[in-house]
Order: structure tokens, then C-alpha cells, then sequence
């Protein structure tokens, strides 16, 4: 039986977790500190996880080194990482591919468009994102992910698609 792990900060990769989970058959678990002891080591099922890129930071990728080569290289192994930047730009630089170090030959990585509602972010990410996009403003010349965020200021974007789910379903039952 596939595991399906998520971390979630606004809900978009809860709902991809939550669709993929129904897809399979299985039960989505939230990450928690405990969550990588509870993986079966001696299991040869595959692991999804889907977690938010935060800045530099996936949740998800944190979580596989913590279960570690001994379980990642056993089994198939599927990281969805969730953000709003640009779809290519996300293929092209593979931030989790870094985090993941060694392992990352190991790790199908997904990325998967995701949701950025200004009107439901927290007080300090909001200020966060108008310092970043301010910076990005000051530049003469802007890269085309910073000409997005740059345009979408302040604005709630939702770019979650389901159906991209759909190549992790048939990795999994191929």
C-alpha cells in the first residue's frame, strides 16, 4: 500500500494530498515531528510526499533525509514539492533535487502549480512577500518568475490542477 505523507501551510498541497489519496485508496498523514519513526523500514511500498516550497525550504525534502538512505533507496520514492513559481522555472532549478543531496538520483520529484491567496497569509508572510516583491521591483532587470510575482502582487492566485496528479498516479501503479 502507497504511503502519502503532506505538509501544508495553506491548504493547496493538503488538497493535492487528499485527491491523490482518494485516487489510490489510501489514507493521507500529515507530517509531524514523529512522522519519519513511524515509516515500516522494512517496507517495499512506495512513498509520495507532497509538501510546500516556503522560500529556500521543503518541508518534504527535510522529511526524506530524516527517513534517510536505508528507506529511500529501498523503496520507490515520489517528491511533489507545491509553489507558485513558474512551472519551467521549478523543472529548471530543481531546488529539491539540492536538498535531498545524495538521495535526490533516488527521488522522483513532481512539481505541482499551487495557490498563493494573499487574503488568507499570516501577517509576517504577507510582509515577507511585500519586502521580497519589493526588492524585485527595485531591479532593472527582473527574470520572468520575479516579473510574475511581481505582477500578482497582492492579488490571490490559485494555479492548482488536479490533473497533474495524474503522471504520480501512474508512476505509482506502473
Amino acid at each position: 500500500m502507497t504511503d502519502i505523507f503532506y505538509a501544508t501551510l495553506y491548504g493547496s498541497t493538503k488538497q493535492y494530498a487528499d485527491a491523490l489519496a482518494e485516487r489510490l485508496g489510501v489514507q493521507a498523514q500529515e507530517i509531524t515531528k514523529d512522522s519519519a519513526s513511524l515509516v515500516d523500514a522494512t517496507s517495499v511500498d512506495p512513498i509520495i510526499v507532497l509538501s510546500p516550497i516556503h522560500g529556500s525550504f521543503i518541508r518534504g525534502a527535510k522529511f526524506l533525509n530524516e527517513l534517510g538512505p536505508e528507506v529511500v533507496e529501498k523503496r520507490k520514492v515520489c517528491l511533489a514539492p507545491v509553489g507558485i513559481a513558474l512551472d519551467h522555472v521549478l523543472e529548471e532549478t530543481d531546488p529539491a533535487a539540492v536538498l535531498l543531496g545524495d538521495m535526490a538520483d533516488h527521488v522522483k520529484r513532481v512539481y505541482l502549480p499551487g495557490r498563493l491567496n494573499y487574503s488568507e497569509l499570516a501577517p509576517d508572510h504577507h510582509d515577507i512577500m511585500e519586502t521580497r516583491v519589493e526588492k524585485m521591483k527595485a531591479k532593472d532587470e527582473r527574470s520572468e518568475n520575479e516579473e510574475m510575482m511581481v505582477e500578482t502582487y497582492d492579488t490571490d492566485v490559485d494555479r492548482v490542477d488536479l490533473s497533474r496528479l495524474d503522471p504520480i498516479a501512474e508512476w505509482v501503479e506502473g
